[in-house]
């Protein structure tokens, strides 16, 4: 949102037409009759711009005339009368720094000053200085320079023909788009934006020549064509787009105008919806006591199930080593509805993405959580960490970030992030609403604020909460972050600040408002859960998070349009399939995926009572910050087809069980199969080991991290590839990673082999694969071997031929791999340190080649800053209430 000056007469909301052309008229003759004697006004027909600047100084703008470049000129009388002329003007206000503002000018047909129309807010940056405009044709371009440590200086290209309108807007989108620009520029096509990031260091200069827009940083130089910038762009500078948002629903949009009006505001607003839901919860609340409802047919329809509502349901029997599902929630709410807390999975395949040998990805269930109300109810959807990770990604227009920089809007268009996207839903409060933090993939949009609760994401991909502590720096390992008021629910207690204020009111004031509220938590068993409700009050959100046995639950965004989730199954077109049925369009949607050619999706709400409007929204470019959730990679993954006759039974299925997994995620799984069809023969056992699951004994690990796999590979000549374990992430390559430990050496992946092993591109796991060898016969006692070191290496095999190798090095294609290496006789191998490949009892190699890995410490669900103390609420709201602003250091 850009702001308008509160100048006096020039409110930033142009002057309406009928009195423009008034004032005009009236300027013209004044203007006529004093053109021989302008010097009375104290201005020269040449010193618009000096006029200009005293008159934006007589507001209180810190502005020199060198700043003002008018992209009007002066006009003949009917056009200075129709309209005004227009200038961009570098300034600062109250010392902060500078912005870039479009002011609206009357001149007179000599080009005299006359008067100002209105002065609008283009970037509202707070954490950089903005220098005075290059006009090149139509366009103009300003150095952003950060005052923001870390954050990139940029060049912003304003398109002052206006913003290029989007093709597939409704009318009425198209309507409220104008109305927004309008309000914003003083024009109903506004101004277009793009952006370029400098990367790197060094001062940012532009100047305007034939060729186009000169950029110079120190020796460095480029000319952009800034009616076609991202060609031929010099490695320092990088393009960003941006999109037109697609505005929100028509009852979203108006309140958001009405709040962008100076004399009404942000808290005049947050009044009349304090006034508005008092008055609907009083008419819902008697409502219920006059007609007895309980809920369970508004549940019913909202499920989508009226037909089987209340009918018995499979119980889901909770697997005891990943603990899915937890045990059902306790009803807050007596007598319990049928089902009321009960876990229901997920595994309609046509919406939801699943998970091959492992449970569904997602539980959902409902729960009543107003004593006083008993048709409010909760919906609440349920991950694990441990498979699903949580992604943040800034919209187009919010946050509102202090350096001005825009967030892309939409998830990565990759077909490997697409390929696991499994839902999305809305973040926390827009900027305005106490510009509270966010980082998404390492750039910060806003800085933390103290005693602010959290939800990040790290960079080894685990989902934590915790309370921000009075200090704002961002530790290493956070990769992404996200913040909204104090923490609503900790250690199954609400409300430990002593918070009043939760979104539906004033700041300050009791919130007991009734609405659309969403929230986010860590459950007592690790998980994550999401909380949707369409009349809650802020008391009832936090019951249904203490009934899910939340340790750490934040509110999130608020309010019908704004909140909701979004299951979704992404994928090829041709792999997508058809859904079999009709969607049922009130809460099922499919389309292509914008930006990824030949990719679809198909959408599904939570539930079908959910308001969120432009549905689906998450999948398309979004102007607000959003949640976006993608599966990890776990083991064991999809079986492999057998490709020989009569496959023999369980020939290609992966086995976990029995294991020295030592918890979940999975670290091993072995199958057996034969790879090649004309080779009957030739068996092969296939070992796969997650990178993430288990760590170098010694080096990092835990001391006791119990054992998982210790081999010894056999030593080579000329080994041509080495296999690397370092910061999760197996490779193998010619020249291992600086500092990386190498675990076994071999030869490139031709020619006759004994054992091989593969890197998968995707999922990054190890595969080890061995033929499947008769036993040796045991030596006789008092041989040779008698007293032989237990620990010694296995004989060497003699390898396969050239076709059994090919078949070995084309099953590790078919898993994936293109990193791939040939052993010239299969690993000294024990499972656990104990067992070999073959399910005999072994000792552990103690060769000095031998390496040892334990488990380790997989990505997952936690909390952190755990210190942070709990403070008095005079001591929390006042840090909070300060708003983000940088200022310029004092030179030295």
């Amino acid at each position: 949102m850009t702001a308008a000056s509160p100048l006096s007469g020039a409110s930033g909301v142009p002057t309406p037409r009928r009195l423009r052309l008034r004032l005009g008229l009236v300027a013209f003759v004044a203007a006529a009759a004093l053109h021989g004697a302008v010097g009375e006004l104290g201005f020269a027909r040449g010193d618009r711009r000096d006029a200009l600047a005293q008159r934006l100084r007589q507001e209180g703008f810190e502005v020199a005339p060198e700043g003002v470049v008018f992209v009007d000129g002066p006009r003949g009388a009917l056009a200075s009368a129709a309209a005004p002329a227009r200038a961009l003007v570098s300034a600062a206000r109250g010392g902060e720094p500078t912005n870039l503002w479009l002011v609206e000018a009357r001149l007179s047909p000599a080009g005299v000053l006359l008067g100002l129309d209105g002065v609008h807010d283009l970037t509202g940056t707070t954490g950089a200085e903005e220098s005075a405009p290059v006009l090149v044709g139509s366009r103009a371009a300003y150095v952003a320079k950060s005052l923001v440590p870390g954050a990139p200086t940029t060049i912003g290209v304003i398109e002052l023909e206006g913003e290029t309108p989007a093709t597939d807007f409704s009318r009425v989108e198209r309507l409220q788009s104008a109305v927004t620009a309008w309000q914003e520029t003083g024009r109903f096509r506004g101004v277009g934006r793009r952006t370029i990031v400098v990367d790197g260091e060094g001062e940012v200069t532009l100047a305007k020549t034939a060729e186009g827009l000169e950029v110079q940083r120190g020796s460095e130089r480029a000319v952009l064509d800034l009616a076609a910038p991202a060609t031929a762009l010099p490695a320092w500078l990088r393009l960003e787009e941006a999109e037109v948002a697609r505005p929100g629903n028509v009852i979203t949009w108006s309140v958001d105008r009405v709040r962008a009006v100076p004399w009404f505001g942000d808290d005049g607003m947050q009044a009349l919806k304090q006034i508005g839901f008092t008055a609907l919860d009083f008419v819902l609340r008697n409502k219920e006591q006059l007609t007895g409802d309980t809920g369970a047919e508004g549940i019913a329809a909202d499920l989508g199930d009226e037909g089987a509502y209340g009918e018995p349901k499979k119980v889901i029997p909770s697997d005891p080593e990943l603990g899915w599902p937890p045990p059902p929630l306790a009803p807050w709410v007596t007598p319990a509805l049928p089902g009321e807390g009960e876990w229901n999975e997920k595994t309609e395949d046509g919406f939801f993405r699943l998970q091959a040998n492992l449970p569904s990805v997602f539980l959902t269930t409902f729960i009543r959580s107003d004593q006083a109300r008993k048709a409010t109810r909760v919906y609440i959807a349920l991950w694990d960490p441990r498979r699903v990770e949580l992604h943040m990604m800034a919209g187009t227009v919010e946050p509102k970030s202090a350096t001005g920089k825009a967030g892309p809007g939409a998830i990565p268009r990759t077909p490997d992030v697409m390929k696991r996207i499994v839902a999305a839903s809305n973040a926390g409060f827009q900027a305005l609403h106490g510009e509270y933090g966010m980082m998404a993939d390492g750039v910060v949009y806003l800085p933390p604020k103290p005693y602010a609760a959290t939800v990040a994401a790290t960079r080894d991909g685990s989902t934590v909460f915790g309370t921000w502590p009075n200090d704002p720096a961002i530790p290493d390992d956070v990769k992404s972050y996200r913040q909204n008021m104090t923490v609503m629910v900790q250690d199954m207690k609400f409300n430990p600040y002593d918070r009043t204020w939760w979104g539906g009111t004033v700041p300050g004031a009791e919130d007991k408002t009734h609405t659309v509220r969403t929230g986010i938590c860590l459950t007592k068993e690790s998980f994550v859960a999401y909380f949707y409700g369409a009349d809650l009050s802020p008391n009832a959100l936090a019951q249904s998070m203490i009934q899910a046995r939340c340790v750490y639950g934040l509110a999130l965004d608020m309010n019908a349009g704004h909140a909701g989730m979004e299951f979704y199954k992404v994928g090829p077109t041709a792999e997508l399939g058809e859904l079999g049925r009709p969607l049922q369009r009130d809460w099922e949607g499919e389309g292509d995926v914008p930006g990824l050619d030949g990719w679809s999706f198909r959408a599904r709400r939570l539930v079908r009572g959910m308001g969120l409007m432009n549905f689906p929204r998450y999948i398309k470019r979004e102007s607000r910050d959003f949640f976006y959730l993608a599966l990890r990679h776990n083991l064991p993954g999809e079986n492999l087809a057998p490709v020989a006759k009569e496959p023999f039974a369980g020939e290609g299925a992966w086995t976990t069980k029995g294991l020295p997994q030592h918890g979940f995620p999975y670290a091993l799984a072995t199958t057996e199969l034969r790879p090649d069809a004309e080779l009957p023969d030739l068996r092969v056992r296939v070992l796969a080991v997650d990178p993430r699951s288990v760590a170098l004994a010694g080096k990092g690990a835990a001391a006791d991290a119990p054992s998982v796999l210790a081999f010894e590979a056999p030593a080579l000549e000329r080994p041509a590839q080495s296999l690397t374990l370092d910061a999760g992430v197996f490779t193998i390559g010619a020249e291992p990673p600086a500092g990386a430990k190498v675990l076994a050496r071999g030869g490139p992946d031709t020619g006759p082999l004994a054992a091989a092993l593969g890197v998968a591109d995707d999922a990054g796991f190890l595969y080890y694969v061995e033929p499947v060898r008769a036993p040796a016969a045991a030596p006789p006692k008092g041989g040779a071997d008698d007293g032989a070191d237990a620990g010694a290496a296995a004989p060497r095999v003699a390898p396969l031929g050239e076709r059994e190798s090919k078949a070995v090095l084309d099953l590790l294609a078919r898993l994936g791999c293109s990193q791939r290496m040939a052993l010239a006789a299969p690993l000294d191998l024990a499972l656990g340190g104990h067992t070999s490949f073959s399910g005999e009892a072994v000792h552990a190699p103690r060769g000095g080649a031998a390496v040892s890995l334990v488990r380790g410490k997989a990505p997952g669900g936690g909390l952190f800053f755990q210190d942070t103390p709990v403070v008095p609420r005079d001591v929390w709201y006042k840090l909070q209430q300060h708003r983000v602003r940088y200022f310029k250091k004092a030179a030295e």
